[in-house]
Order: C-alpha cells, then structure tokens, then sequence
C-alpha cells in the first residue's frame, strides 16, 4: 500500500530532512509513502481543495504571524484542512499550542523541535488504521465506480433511456445505489454478501442531521436518560411537505426500548454457563427478527444491539406510546437512525403481532381423508 502525505514547511532545510527521514518510518509498517512537499501554505491549502487530488494524512506547519493573532490564525488553518475532506492532521509547531486546540487521535499537536514527537503522532495515526483504511475504501470505491460504469452503462444506456432521458439527479442516485451494493461483493469472505452483520451496522451514527423525524430514528428523553424509544410513524407522515410549515402527523408513535437485562432476567445467567455454540444459537434466538426471548405473547420484542451510548435493549410492542410532535422535538434528542432494512423489519414485525389473527385448531379427525 502506498499512501500519499501533504507535507507542509516553510523552512527548505526542515523540509528537506522530513522528506529524508519519513519513508523510513513509514516503511517499518510496511507502507510506501508519497510525499507531496509544499512550503507554501496557500498552495498547500488550493491542493487540498482539489477535487481531483486525495490525500491519506496531511503534515503541516503552522502560520508564523504577529502573536496576538497566531492562536487565531492555527485554528483557522486547522479547521480549513479539516473542512475539505476527510483526512487525519498533524500539526507541527515550535511555539506554543494555542488553548483551544484539543488533540485527538486522528488530529494531533506535536513540537516540531522535537522528531520523537512527530514520530510518535504519525505512529499513533497509523496504528489507528484510519488513513490505510481510507486509502482502500476510496480504491475500492473507485474500482467498482469503474467497474460498473463500463460492465452495466455500457450494455444497458440505451435500455434505461429508451422511454426518457435519465437525469443527472437519476443517474448519481442509480450509479451511487449499485456501487453501495457491489462493494459487498468486492471482498465476500468478509462481507459475506451482507449475509452477517454486526452491531454497529445497525444503526446511522450519530443521526443524520436534519430538522424532523424518521422512522426508525432512536430518540431519547433529554431528562430521562433511560427513556428510549424508536420511532415508527412512516417518513411521509414526519417530513415536511413543501410550503408546509408543520409535517402531516401531529403525533408520533413511539416504541418503548427496555434494557436488555430487564427483558431477559436470569436467562442471561444460565446461558453465560453453556459452552460456545450454545451461547450463539441462543444469542441467535434473541437477536431474531423478531426476537425470541421466550416472554409471553410471543413476538413483542425486537432487538437493538449495544452501541456507544445505545446499551443493549428491546424494542417492546406491548409498549407503545403516541407523543405530540412538538413535545418530542422538545424533550428528546435523537441518538442515532435504524439503518436500512431495519427499520423496516421492526416495522414489519410490529404489523404482524398486532395483525395477527387467531383461529381454533382444525380438528385432525376431520381430515382423515387427507390420508386416504
């Protein structure tokens, strides 16, 4: 894997001694590195904005301006390498780190006096995975784009246009929906045809950032922590229309999400003492669509997989509230999204136990016959 390094410095010497010393560390990871060495700032930032360059880690210089206006003018360095795209930063400076900078593991401060730091900062960023990552996913991505313009455009363009020209608009949500569907076969032992998922692939995390709510969307009460629950009035009831200033539903239903431990009981004990295929093949059982956890009546939890601040839960169907649409945009915060076909499955699941109909037992001897 090679991955391409911005490495900004003013000072020629420095610079020089960076583009010396550098590949050896990245090396010893078993990375090829390309530097890209810029001293000016300007320039450094225009590449930066390109949309036809990528970088994997940017390694910059900070302004060296009149102090009353470094602090400032850091910050705003920063937070333009950080609205561009998607990148980690180390910046290196040998005066002082202004107060309201906050190193965090993909963002780091290193005292360019020092090469231990620098060394340290770039090491920490790598164990990470974060920029070798980045680096495959837009690879990949590139890949099956390109596979998939040729293979299925070339064969099918005129097909897709025959009754109307396909729109911009058309085409980047066609072309960006069979690639999200192509990645999964890129590597299949892993992904395994989106067979087996985990956790975390449940959910959007944090939600996505907008002024209603969805289905599917987890909402928590903002002074009651343990009052989760999961939206599931449709999408068209909870959006607004156009030159609507208010959504279609005043109310929304909600499904109350109870801590896992509360639904399973001593369950969780006694399973912990089997050996491991028997834990999975129960772990399996809870996990169904809908959950199996062998509380009456059967069908009426669905479950929610722990992740960051969503503990491990189940959605309980006998449990159902339907809450002002103001009070809820008030007193909740959305966590995050079910992510698709989720959503839609506990949906589905919450049809079917409140659409179920039960009917007596046929009597056998009747159809005897059946036999015959």
């Amino acid at each position: 894997m090679e991955l391409n390094v911005l490495l900004v410095e003013d000072d020629l010497v420095y610079l020089k001694q960076l583009e010396r010393d550098l590949p050896d560390l990245f090396q010893e990871y078993g990375i090829e590195v390309k530097l890209h060495p810029i001293s000016d700032f300007d320039e450094a930032l225009s590449l930066v904005k390109c949309s036809h360059v990528r970088f994997d880690l940017v390694i910059s210089d900070t302004y060296k301006g009149a102090h009353k206006d470094r602090n400032a003018a850091v910050m705003k360095t920063v937070a333009e390498y950080r609205s561009r795209k998607f990148c980690p930063l180390i910046v290196c400076s040998s005066g002082e780190r202004p107060p309201n900078f906050e190193s965090t593991t993909i963002v780091q401060w290193v005292d360019k006096t020092l090469d231990s730091d620098l060394n340290d900062a770039i090491v920490l960023i790598l164990n990470t995975g974060i920029p070798q990552i980045a680096k495959q996913l837009h690879d990949e991505l590139d890949s099956s784009a390109g596979n998939y313009l040729w293979d299925f455009l070339e064969k099918n363009w005129l097909a897709l246009n025959e009754k109307s020209p396909l729109s911009k608009e058309q085409l980047a949500r066609l072309v960006r929906r069979r690639i999200a569907t192509k990645i999964s076969d890129l590597k299949p032992d892993e992904y395994a045809a989106l067979n087996n998922r985990h956790g975390l692939e449940y959910y959007i995390y944090p939600a996505l950032q907008h002024d209603y709510f969805s289905l599917g969307d987890i909402v928590q009460n903002k002074e009651e922590p343990s009052d989760i629950r999961v939206i599931l009035t449709p999408h068209c009831h909870l959006i607004m229309q156009n030159g609507a200033d208010a959504p279609r539903a005043e109310f929304v239903l909600t499904i109350k999400a109870m801590p896992a431990n509360d639904v399973l009981g001593t369950k969780i004990d006694n399973v912990k003492a089997n050996e491991l295929t028997v834990k999975l093949k129960k772990l399996r059982k809870w996990a169904n669509s809908p959950a199996q956890t062998e509380r009456k009546p059967e069908g009426r939890h669905w479950y929610l997989p722990q992740f960051l601040k969503i503990p491990h839960l189940f959605c309980d169907f006998l449990q159902v509230n339907s809450i002002e649409y103001k009070k809820l945009k008030d007193e909740y915060t959305t966590l995050a999204t079910l992510s698709p076909p989720y959503a839609e499955a506990m949906q589905e699941c919450f049809s079917s136990f409140y659409g179920s109909v039960g009917i007596p037992n046929i009597e056998p001897n009747s159809i005897l016959d059946l036999l015959a």
